[in-house]
């Protein structure tokens, strides 16, 4: 099976190369937000949706009215369209919101799909003479079909390659096959993971919720309080200049935000790679964390867990590595059923200040957050016997879409040169 992977490197600028970074970067930003506010406008008076080939003829057009437009790729100005032509599709199909205009302080990027070059720990990049370091911390040996630098609100740049991987074959260890693993999400512990291959020697493990929004809530405050100290803008027509001091406090407060990000992006990486390396089948509730963030008492300590994102990795590198994941119904009791066998009573008073029950019928003493991961565990195991038995020539059955590594890109070293 084909797969579509990208790899992530940071880059070095110099002065000059950061100025014409930013300036790209300005010309398609410029670009869709320009399309974006003449799509808004036709389609409120004239109900006409978003078209990209008749947008990409007037590209020309534009330049004409905006000189400055000339100096930028081509190719990029038309991924611009091509992203915008992507967000109204995902608003239109209802899996994303309205397109919102594209800020200066916000991450931005741009994309280059062709003539580019990465060699000798360089970057080549069209219109510019220079080459830009990149640190290269892996290799890879895929063709390249397009790249995307990126420029973080903390002034950070890296560079995005799109390869295109083929031939898979999904990678199996003998100790993972017919493992089972119930995952119950929660605030109080980030996670409760049973696994195992049968009731017998399943076992139970606590993934503590690390928190790092609420550790570093101090020191946000504080940078929070002194920036507004400074010299700025205040009011929406206030024309005060922000001082140097504002700027330099802002991007501590920028990079502390990164940072509390980045540890997040870590913490759920490590756990889902562990959690898809460990076992054949795993089984998650279907959490309504839309729903759940709109409660103002919870909203801030489920956004900092990150739920969606270690979901949606757990997702993508089960696909990757020919795992089976499922999500049982929202509206499934576990942590009221109680699962020692053969029992299954349902406590359908639980609250959920009670961390702690005891069973009626058989007198086992659950922890709640235990007895959901196992009552999860247990639903793994009936959907593990319907499914086949997996040998070695059956890594990628028929109806599950299944990759892992590939037989030739087991290396995890840095390509030196790559061409397009």
């Amino acid at each position: 099976m084909n797969k579509n992977y990208t790899y992530k490197f940071r880059i070095y600028p110099n002065k000059d190369q950061i100025a014409f970074l930013d300036e790209q970067i300005g010309y398609n930003r410029f670009v869709y937000n320009f399309f974006l506010e003449r799509t808004t406008n036709l389609f409120k008076i004239h109900n006409i949706k978003f078209n990209y080939y008749e947008s990409k003829k007037i590209i020309p057009l534009l330049k004409k009215g905006f000189p400055f437009l000339k100096q930028a790729n081509s190719q990029s100005l038309q991924a611009s369209l091509k992203n915008l032509d992507t967000a109204f599709k995902n608003f239109f199909q209802g899996r994303a919101k309205f397109p919102n205009f594209k800020k200066k302080i916000n991450t931005n990027s741009i994309e280059i799909p062709q003539h580019f070059a990465v060699k000798d720990n360089f970057l080549c990049i069209p219109k510019l003479k220079s080459v830009i370091k990149i640190k290269l911390h892996r290799r890879f040996y895929e063709l390249a079909k397009s790249i995307k630098i990126t420029k973080t609100p903390s002034g950070k740049y890296y560079v995005n390659i799109l390869v295109k991987k083929y031939d898979y074959t999904p990678y199996m260890q003998d100790r993972v096959k017919n493992t089972v693993s119930g995952a119950d999400l929660g605030i109080k512990d980030f996670a409760v993971i049973t696994t195992g291959a049968s009731i017998a020697d399943k076992k139970s493990i606590k993934i503590d919720n690390p928190k790092y929004l609420i550790k570093s809530q101090e020191k946000i405050i504080k940078l929070s309080r002194r920036l507004d100290k400074k010299q700025h803008k205040k009011t929406k027509n206030d024309k005060t200049k922000a001082s140097n001091n504002y700027k330099k406090c802002g991007k501590k407060l920028t990079e502390l935000h990164e940072h509390i990000s980045n540890q997040r992006k870590d913490f759920s990486h490590k756990l889902s790679s562990r959690t898809v390396n460990d076992s054949q089948v795993i089984v998650l509730e279907d959490l309504n964390i839309k729903g759940m963030v709109k409660n103002r008492h919870l909203s801030k300590f489920i956004s900092d867990v990150s739920w969606s994102m270690f979901t949606g990795q757990l997702k993508y590198k089960s696909d990757w590595y020919g795992r089976d994941i499922f999500t049982v119904n929202r509206f499934y009791q576990s942590s009221k059923k109680c699962s020692t066998p053969g029992c299954g009573y349902i406590h359908k008073d639980l609250k959920l200040s009670d961390r702690e029950w005891t069973c009626p019928v058989c007198g086992t003493k659950h922890d709640r957050d235990i007895n959901a991961s196992i009552n999860l565990f247990l639903e793994g195991l009936k959907i593990g016997q319907v499914l086949p038995e997996l040998t070695p020539a059956e890594y990628a059955p028929a109806g599950i879409h299944n990759t892992g590594y590939s037989r030739h890109t087991m290396r995890q070293e840095a390509y030196q040169f790559i061409d397009r």
